[in-house]
């Protein structure tokens, strides 16, 4: 039996209009998938994105995928749209090549159409090119209709990375911590959409600040839940978060189509270190190496008080 593997799929199918639909096997959760994949698919096609229709998660229409997990969907699912549109790049050329009469070695890609070195002006529009792969003036042995499918099975893991500063002031008295700064940079490589990928990482901050700073499940000795509600559980408000500074650098994956890496778990993985090891500092010059988790103000507070800080 074979195992199967860590790949991600994606269809594309371009109608005889210049439009596109593209179905993968990703399932946003509010990552703005939609947003990132047609822009992908726009940069790699000149189809404008609010052309291109994205169908994620459906069973009955995608082709096979492993779904949403990991910060996987820009770094595989995204790759395997990337491909799949150069697949049909390769195919519009070739139709495009025959339509100017040309080679195909004498095209080159100008944003959205493929026109003819040195003669800008004799151009083929990828809308153009749409039309005529439903026509009846292609190559001989070509089969109408533009379309393509890639199952993508990354080469290597993309490795994003950061750094995270907090700087936090304490109550002695009351256990009360209060963020003065907190800074974050990420670099995930070639940033697809800088406006999602700012919402991600102030998503990804504030549930940081959230497990380090107040999420808790209690439960009885027989193991029942003694919180009744979300009403018991912190969820921080803009109330409650701090607010973030936020940075970036950019170093493409080497061996990612696009260069992109992941960033939606990010902000988790460097965040809640960030704020247990800024309590940790407070304490550091009396010894302290630890300080349990989450850092509510009574757990802050007996850790005053059992180094006789609350006098």
């Amino acid at each position: 039996l074979g195992i199967v593997g860590l790949f991600e799929s994606c269809e594309i199918r371009i109608h005889p209009t210049g439009s596109a639909i593209a179905r993968l096997g990703t399932k946003s959760q509010g990552q703005g998938h939609e947003t990132t994949y047609a822009q992908i698919l726009a940069t790699e096609l000149g189809i404008p994105s609010d052309d291109i229709t994205i169908e994620e998660g459906d069973t009955d229409t995608v082709p096979y995928g492993l779904g949403t997990y990991g910060s996987r969907s820009t770094p595989v699912g995204g790759a395997a749209a990337a491909m799949a549109a150069r697949k049909i790049k390769a195919k519009a050329q070739t139709i495009a090549a025959h339509n100017l009469e040309v080679a195909e070695d004498d095209l080159e890609w100008d944003v959205d159409a493929f026109t003819v070195k040195g003669l800008p002006e004799k151009r083929m529009t990828m809308k153009e090119i749409a039309l005529a792969a439903y026509g009846t003036n292609l190559p001989d042995g070509m089969e109408p209709g533009l379309e393509a499918v890639d199952y993508y099975d990354p080469p290597n893991f993309t490795f994003p990375f950061g750094a995270y500063i907090c700087v936090i002031d304490i109550d002695p008295k009351t256990g009360e911590t209060k963020v003065r700064k907190f800074y974050a940079l990420d670099d995930c490589g070639n940033r697809i959409n800088p406006m999602v990928i700012e919402g991600q990482v102030h998503g990804g901050l504030t549930e940081a600040f959230a497990i380090a700073m107040g999420q808790i499940i209690d439960f009885d000795d027989m193991g029942n839940v003694q919180g009744a509600s979300f009403m018991d559980y912190f969820v921080p408000t803009a109330v409650e978060t701090p607010e973030w500074e936020t940075d970036f650098t950019v170093t493409p994956s080497p061996h990612h189509p696009i260069g992109a890496k992941g960033v939606g778990e990010s902000p988790n993985v460097g965040g809640v270190p960030a704020f247990s090891n800024a309590i940790a500092d407070a304490f550091a010059h009396l010894g302290v190496t630890h300080v349990p988790m989450p850092h509510t103000a009574p757990v802050v507070w007996q850790t005053c008080k059992d180094l006789g800080l609350t006098d």
